[in-house]
């Protein structure tokens, strides 16, 4: 499961196109497998990685600390997730000439989120690659081929989209971060 996983985020991330088409060919099914074989296990793993990099670089063996990392790793990116999905399906679709698709929503943002997801495994574990942030741009590219391949935009609207969704997908997650620490003062570090 965890192979077939990775190989998929890999072939995301360096030949987007042609697995948007094949994503595109398995459009009918439900969510169900798509929460199963990607969502939940990226996002558990995002956890683990977060709970193993805070216990491997504190000096002290601080369970608190890589607790608290869990939680606000799993509320960010399980939040941006379900809350890009929701503005999609019923903002921006509608705008784009798109059916209000809640399932199609979160197929696209989860796939788009790719990149992300790996970015942030591998800062997990390795926080002074901090650097790997600058190619979260790549993003851009994953999403405008997913618009062109699996949600069909017509070509008019296809920059509009592109840009529309980049901005939400890449600045979701660093806006549920400043509120969570902001409402909650005891999730920082």
């Amino acid at each position: 499961m965890f192979k077939q996983l990775f190989i998929l985020l890999f072939q995301l991330i360096t030949k987007p196109v042609p697995v948007w088409e094949r994503l595109s060919e398995q459009q009918k099914k439900n969510n169900d497998d798509f929460y199963k074989s990607y969502l939940f296990p990226i996002i558990g793993t995002i956890a683990l990685l977060s709970f193993v990099g805070i216990i491997i670089s504190t000096e002290t063996f601080n369970v608190q600390l890589a607790l608290k990392r869990v939680i606000l790793q799993v509320m960010i990116y399980g939040g941006s997730f379900y809350s890009v999905s929701f503005v999609l399906s019923s903002y921006i679709f509608p705008r784009f000439d798109l059916p209000v698709n809640k399932l199609l929503a979160e197929r696209f943002t989860g796939y788009s989120s790719s990149l992300t997801y790996i970015v942030v495994m591998i800062l997990s574990l390795f926080p002074s690659f901090f650097f790997l942030n600058l190619f979260l741009l790549y993003t851009v590219y994953i999403i405008w081929a997913g618009a062109i391949e699996f949600l069909k935009i017509r070509e008019a609207f296809l920059m509009k989209f592109t840009m529309f969704t980049s901005i939400l997908i890449l600045l979701t997650p660093f806006l549920i971060d400043f509120l969570i620490k902001l409402l909650m003062p005891g999730m920082k570090n």
